[in-house]
């Protein structure tokens, strides 16, 4: 009896590669498609090429650009004119090398300014001792009282002693003595009244003395803060106007050194035509190759599940292991 032959399953993987290849193959083929905008073009050009891994001859694509032709010649003109502009551009390059060839000028520049200092003191004010104040102020309040009583003292002692004697008392007499004693103590208690009225008036005098001092030197001071405060916020005001101008003198010296350099960067840059931007598309979606490999194998399962030699022989082996048990 004979049987269904076997599968050759080194043909069938074979044949499944070269299956996948030519899938792939296809795969690339179908996302390279050639694009064309109003503004330019993308295209794909296949070349035989030696892969150098392995010296097979595979499949080499070029991606080629381009413009239409009025952006191309627009774009060539303006290639041409960054040439022109780059030529001019190295012609200035001497030139920027001398201005930073040179070290930065300072002393050219107005001297930085500092905070203004000043010194607020209260000046020494024209203030008197005030127990001298006083000393002269009860000194003529009480030369001022004895040059009105001394004369009064006088007349009474001189008329008391008309008096007297013309009462025929005289000087010795203990009614003469009483009188003059008398007159005497009227003369103390006046003179002390002066003296109390003099002290009172000095110390008036002098509290009012020191408080008008007190005053003048308060308003020297008022008019010395005022103007220090003016002088103060006028220089620095000064201050703040030399640093500024220093800042300009500054920035202005910088631009003058990289003056040359701005006008070569300048010349240097400058907008061209783009290459064009081409539209997505939605790319082929993978295709899977024909499973030969796995035919080939579910088939071999077949021919040996339906081959009546397999379970002659299959029998035969159960009956062999059942005697040999026994």
């Amino acid at each position: 009896m004979g049987g269904k032959s076997q599968p050759n399953y080194r043909d069938a993987a074979v044949s499944q590669g070269e299956a996948n290849e030519q899938v792939v193959r296809e795969q690339t083929y179908a996302n390279r498609p050639n694009q064309y905008t109003p503004w330019g073009y993308t295209a794909w050009n296949p070349s035989t090429f030696i892969d150098p891994s392995s010296g097979e001859e595979v499949t080499r694509w070029d991606q080629t650009q381009g413009l239409t032709p009025e952006l191309q010649e627009i774009f060539n003109k303006q290639i041409a004119l960054q040439g022109g502009k780059t030529d001019i551009a190295g012609g200035m390059y001497g030139r920027m090398q001398d201005e930073f060839g040179q070290p930065m000028n300072w002393e050219g520049l107005t001297p930085l300014q500092s905070t203004p200092q000043t010194q607020l003191t209260m000046p020494e004010g024209p203030l008197e001792d005030p127990y001298q104040t006083r000393q002269r102020a009860e000194d003529a309040m009480y030369n001022s009282a004895m040059s009105r009583l001394q004369p009064q003292f006088e007349s009474r002692r001189q008329q008391a002693q008309i008096q007297m004697r013309n009462q025929g008392l005289s000087p010795g007499d203990e009614a003469w003595d009483a009188q003059m004693s008398n007159l005497a103590n009227q003369e103390t208690d006046a003179t002390q009244q002066a003296i109390w009225g003099a002290t009172g008036e000095g110390r008036a005098e002098a509290g009012q003395m020191f408080g008008q001092g007190l005053a003048a030197n308060q308003n020297t001071f008022n008019q010395v803060l005022g103007s220090n405060q003016q002088n103060f916020a006028q220089s620095m005001d000064a201050a703040n106007y030399a640093n500024t101008i220093r800042q300009q003198q500054l920035s202005e010296e910088m631009q003058k050194r990289g003056f040359s350099l701005n006008e070569i960067n300048a010349l240097l840059s400058g907008q061209q035509v783009g290459m064009p931007q081409m539209p997505s598309f939605s790319q082929s979606a993978s295709a899977q190759p024909a499973p030969i490999y796995q035919g080939a194998a579910d088939q071999g399962s077949v021919n040996a599940a339906t081959n009546p030699w397999n379970a002659i022989i299959g029998a035969a082996g159960t009956g062999a292991g059942i005697w040999a048990g026994m």
